[in-house]
């Protein structure tokens, strides 16, 4: 885990705001070639180029428990499509699960799965739903 990208809340992500326009928003991840392509939830008055801290969120089509590889997300560059990473918590009430994957992001289970089927430390990967979201935080 790199201190750039998480911050004292493990949900908040830190990173670098490279575009925020009607073609779309995206951060980059310090110290990485990550360029995430993501739907802005809310709004932000940090001008591109700047820092920004948020919460990412999405949906997996399905969890699976992984027991080799690193966190990662695929593509490098753009929507993210395939994720691995480590569960660092889970929300039963919300059914989700706080996945560290390169960077932190709650992800919903997909129908038939439970956020309360996955523990702390389960190493998961999964495909990610389209439309993975960015709110940024004060």
């Amino acid at each position: 885990m790199s201190d750039t990208a998480i911050s004292a809340d493990p949900a908040v992500c830190r990173a670098r705001l490279e575009e925020s326009g009607p073609e779309g928003f995206v951060i980059s991840l310090p110290g990485t070639e990550y360029m995430l392509r993501l739907h802005l939830k809310g709004a932000t008055a940090v001008a591109p180029g700047k820092r920004i801290s948020g919460v990412i969120t999405g949906t997996a089509q399905k969890f699976h428990r992984a027991s080799a590889g690193g966190e990662f997300i695929e593509p490098v560059e753009g929507h993210p499509r395939i994720v691995q990473g480590r569960v660092r918590a889970t929300d039963a009430s919300a059914n989700r699960v706080l996945v560290q994957a390169v960077v932190p992001m709650w992800v919903t289970p997909a129908a038939g799965q439970s956020a309360r089927d996955f523990h702390a430390g389960d190493f998961v990967n999964f495909y990610m739903e389209s439309g993975v979201t960015f709110a940024p935080t004060a």
